[in-house]
């Protein structure tokens, strides 16, 4: 990777064409050359896309961590478009694993946008790194995250789509890749979730239908890496698990017991069941036999 003149001191460079992962090179479509900020050399090992809403509900981000997670820990470089909601959750997930993500920006690799993510994007840069098809200086424009969301898609062997409303950058992504012939999966959720309705509409289109990280690593041809032992529930969680038992308590009963509040013991009840402790019915929540 050749440093651009004047930037080495801030590690930008650029990629050329000979130097592109070959899943990009196959993708025909792409420009010449391609900004980097940090070590591209994680975009030539397994990747998949993780995409969906800016506004995502606690659930969608909870699957987006738990899924990057579980996919960079077996060695796949989860890309992401370094927005906030699910892109932010994806990638804090690979971090959190040790192990490679990828951001796919819609301006220059030197900015930084959302500007609350100048912490989130120095660990990127320096575990994996920052992609973009713009010069460095190039300013944000709507049309340059359509171009991004191409990209994401080109670089990625497969794509999941965690939530996304019927109009979303992450249905683009999912159109891209599905003219490139990835394959593209969608996180299940409720059918009446407004936020997930893209989501639904892939799925009838043909997406395959995924619940767990396993299924994805099979689609890719790989092993998942033996998980450590499970690691105990925080306070909050283990707080929850006390009011629990087989019979459903709902989310109002449970705060109520547990005197926390409603959005904390929301979020700690999607982890909670994204760990398999406790099972979700009309009925609200119980413990796992």
């Amino acid at each position: 990777m050749d440093l651009l003149r004047g930037e080495s001191a801030r590690g930008i460079g650029v990629l050329e064409w000979d130097q592109y992962p070959e899943i990009l090179q196959e993708s025909g479509n792409v420009s010449p050359a391609l900004f980097v900020k940090g070590n591209p050399e994680c975009l030539n090992g397994p990747t998949v896309g993780i995409v969906g809403t800016r506004s995502a509900s606690a659930y969608g981000r909870a699957c987006a961590y738990k899924f990057a997670q579980a996919l960079a820990q077996s060695g796949v470089t989860v890309i992401s478009g370094g927005a906030l909601g699910i892109d932010a959750a994806a990638h804090k997930g690979a971090l959190e694993a040790g192990g490679k993500t990828v951001a796919v920006l819609a301006t220059g690799v030197d900015a930084v946008y959302p500007s609350v993510h100048s912490g989130l994007f120095r660990q990127i840069s320096q575990s994996g790194c920052l992609v973009s098809q713009f010069a460095v200086g190039s300013r944000l424009a709507d049309y340059k995250f359509l171009i991004r969301n191409i990209l994401i898609a080109s670089l990625s062997q497969a794509v999941l789509v965690i939530e996304a409303p019927a109009r979303s950058g992450a249905i683009s992504t999912a159109t891209a890749a599905n003219e490139l012939g990835r394959e593209v999966f969608v996180i299940p959720a409720n059918i009446d979730h407004f936020g997930f309705q893209g989501s639904f509409g892939l799925l009838r289109d043909g997406a395959s239908l995924v619940v767990n990280p396993d299924q994805l690593l099979e689609a890719l041809g790989m092993e998942p890496v033996p998980q450590a032992a499970a690691v105990p529930p925080s306070d909050e969680g283990s707080a929850i698990l006390k009011v629990l038992s087989s019979s459903p308590l709902s989310t109002e009963r449970i705060v109520e017991l547990t005197e926390m509040t409603t959005s904390d013991v929301l979020s700690e009840l999607t982890m909670l069941e994204l760990e398999g402790r406790v099972i979700r019915s009309p009925m609200g929540y119980a413990l796992i036999p």
